[in-house]
């Protein structure tokens, strides 16, 4: 029995690749356009970015607005804000 949460459970089965947190932490701050996205992917994470941002849509973690041409986290997505703001504090400490 491991001690992780059934939620983080269940995100990590959906959540399959590097370049799909890195979208889903981007998006955390605020709407971004695909190409802003994409620039703010590591070179070897470039390739699949489209495909990265298919798979969250799929799962409905996020959402496209065509209005504002942009991407954001849906009610599902937000709903994981409180997750996956904590991990951008973790990113933004200062090792000691």
């Amino acid at each position: 029995m491991t001690n992780d949460p059934i939620g983080l459970r269940v995100v990590r089965t959906l959540i399959t690749c590097p370049a799909q947190w890195r979208i889903l932490l981007s998006l955390t701050t605020s709407p971004q356009s695909g190409w802003a996205l994409w620039r703010q992917l590591p070179l070897k994470d470039r390739r699949c970015g489209i495909r990265a941002c298919w798979h969250l849509w799929r799962q409905h973690l996020i959402v496209f607005h065509v209005e504002q041409w942009a991407w954001q986290l849906s009610p599902i997505g937000e709903s994981l804000r409180p997750v996956l703001q904590q991990i951008l504090t973790c990113q933004r400490e200062e090792p000691k």
